[in-house]
């Protein structure tokens, strides 16, 4: 089980590059990757996401590659003068027609990069550095966003205990039912025909047939053994390798949707309190769920 959140930096030093790949995730319906690298390394693209993808599975990602080279790789940087010269002039036409005085300064010229040219550099030389870097640097990732998923996983495990023994509680409330509501019809029965001649033995079992239909409407047993197969699963999913987090955010649903259920049967006993807890717990569940890869 992970995370979708974490962070990593990896710098690999070869003789001719050091490449620094720093990267991060977070919570995401699926794998989005947003990449600010330098210009010389856009051929990998294909291959740095493949390399991102065979570990990382959902989640928006953010790499940030830059890389130095040595003096004697450095690329050399071209002036092109008659580039410049072609500018200064357009700046002194500007200036003669606008009757004000335009001052170029070096940085001015800097900026305008058909003046300054970098020689172009091959990518393949680097191309194994910077797969490694990136590589390395998404297993890191990988550690941390194992870290935290074990915090969450103990987190959501002592939820799944609190809604276990709240659902226990309930249990043993509605174990009685059946005994409750016939008390209670025969009650009421023997006050509504106390003026009529109907034997008891008659009035008992017009309330056996009431009770039966009753208790069958308030049955909540099915409610109860899927709820508790939700649960046992939901712990099974939770010790998977692969990516869960959709599948555990449905489960969260499918419980939501059997205590509401339960809720709405039982109306022989009260059961408000111990089925909002469990509501809220199944809140605090499907919360951090969200940050299940």
């Amino acid at each position: 089980m992970k995370s979708m959140t974490g962070y990593a930096k990896e710098t690999l030093k070869t003789e001719n590059i050091e490449v620094t790949a720093e990267i991060r995730s977070l919570n995401g319906k699926a794998l989005r990757i947003k990449y600010s690298i330098p210009r010389l390394f856009n051929p990998l693209i294909v291959e740095i996401q493949s390399t991102i993808g065979e570990v990382i599975k959902r989640g928006e990602v953010d790499l940030h590659i830059s890389y130095k080279l040595p003096p004697e790789l450095t690329p050399e940087v071209s002036v092109n003068y008659a580039q410049a010269e072609k500018y200064m002039k357009a700046i002194q036409k500007i200036s003669g027609v606008s009757g004000k005085e335009i001052s170029v300064t070096l940085k001015d010229l800097f900026s305008i990069p058909e003046i300054f040219q970098k020689e172009e550099t091959e990518v393949d030389p680097f191309k194994d550095a910077v797969i490694n870097a990136v590589k390395s640097a998404v297993l890191k990732l990988d550690e941390t966003r194992k870290i935290e998923g074990e915090k969450i996983k103990r987190y959501l495990e002592e939820k799944l205990e609190n809604i276990e023994k709240t659902l226990h509680e309930i249990e043993k409330e509605i174990a009685g039912i059946e005994e409750r509501i016939f008390e209670r019809l025969r009650e009421k029965t023997k006050k509504l025909l106390k003026s009529a001649e109907i034997e008891e033995e008659e009035i008992l079992k017009r309330v056996e047939i009431e009770v039966a239909l009753l208790a069958e409407k308030q049955d909540v047993s099915e409610e109860v053994s899927r709820l508790k197969m939700h649960l046992k699963r939901f712990r099974n999913l939770m010790e998977a390798d692969e990516p869960i987090g959709k599948t555990l955010d449905f489960l969260c649903q499918e419980m939501h949707r059997e205590i509401n259920t339960l809720g709405s049967k039982l109306k022989e006993i009260d059961v408000t309190e111990p089925v909002l807890k469990i509501k809220s717990e199944i809140a605090k569940i499907k919360e951090q769920v969200q940050n299940v890869e």
